[in-house]
């Protein structure tokens, strides 16, 4: 194990300074006593750490730049390029070595100037929503433009007839749930997090689901951000489409749309399909709209970007 002394040198490969610690974990390392195990690595990528905490919560660590409640977003101290795999494996074990430093493996992350995320939502507006019914075909076109080779609205034989049947599942308050799979659980993110919290200052009926179900029909990993989707515990990049629709900012909202779809291979696009679905829901009942029912049948007319 690294000496503590070597948290100050800059020449150490393995030393990450960290920039933003999401408020959840922020609470969670302050409030453990130094050499406490925090939790363990559950999964690791060349630039992303998944940890299971000892509260069953989940910490990210990630070199990315958007900040989330879940994250600490760091960066090597010395110039050289890291890759955790070769410095983390399953299983590695979180602690916190004092109150400036986090251990992982190899890793040592100086937490000592670390500035903490929360999240911060505009003031919701009703009459926005309008905006967002008269350029709803634009909003739908930017989903197709979007689209990659098996997510929900250009499905491969993994996903072909989801869309609909998520769709009808998650309408209906009485049903058992939706099935899971990973476009899937995207998808139901997004419309989880948008329906609810537009539905928290409209007077509708917030979406439930059942959480031994997710628990037990989907990684733990993708139950949890289900979890956090539904309790609007999400990163920059969601926050701010959401507050598109508050501030009545449909041109922001596509932008953004745009932006995700980048993420993962389908988990980008499949979150903003399940998004916009929430918000032709949500309009179709305020407004008596038909916007929803373009989901399904709309053919794709573009090739996907």
């Amino acid at each position: 194990m690294a000496q503590i002394g070597s948290k100050f040198d800059k020449k150490n490969d393995h030393l990450l300074v960290c920039h933003w610690l999401g408020y959840r974990c922020s609470k969670q390392t302050s409030l453990a006593a130094a050499t406490e195990y925090l939790g363990k690595v559950i999964s690791v990528f060349d630039s992303t750490i998944n940890i299971k905490t000892t509260s069953n919560e989940l910490f990210v660590v990630t070199l990315g730049k958007i900040r989330s409640p879940i994250s600490l977003n760091v960066f090597p101290a010395s110039n050289t390029s890291i890759g955790f795999r070769r410095l983390v494996s399953y299983g590695s074990i979180l602690r916190k070595q004092d109150n400036e430093t986090l251990l992982i493996g190899k890793l040592i992350i100086d937490i000592k100037k670390s500035k903490v995320f929360k999240n911060n939502f505009e003031k919701p507006c009703f009459g926005y929503l309008k905006r967002f019914v008269h350029v709803s075909n634009n909003i739908f076109d930017t989903l197709l433009r979007t689209t990659r080779r098996g997510c929900l609205l250009d499905p491969d034989f993994t996903t072909e007839g989801m869309l609909l049947k998520t769709l009808m599942q998650l309408q209906d308050s009485t049903s058992r749930g939706p099935g899971y799979t990973p476009s899937g659980d995207d998808f139901i993110c997004g419309y989880c997090v948008l329906f609810n919290n537009v539905a928290s200052f409209l007077d509708i009926e917030k979406i439930t689901l059942p959480h031994k179900k997710i628990v037990n029909n989907t990684t733990w990993i993708s139950s949890k951000f289900i979890q956090y989707y539904k309790r609007c515990i999400v990163d920059e990049q969601i926050q701010e489409m959401l507050n598109s629709i508050y501030i009545g900012d449909p041109e922001k909202y596509m932008s953004l749309l745009h932006q995700i779809s980048y993420r993962g291979h389908t988990s980008g696009a499949d979150i903003g399909i399940g998004m916009t679905a929430a918000l032709y829901t949500i309009a179709d009942r305020k407004f008596h709209t038909h916007l929803l029912s373009m989901f399904p049948y709309k053919k794709i007319s573009e090739e996907p970007l």
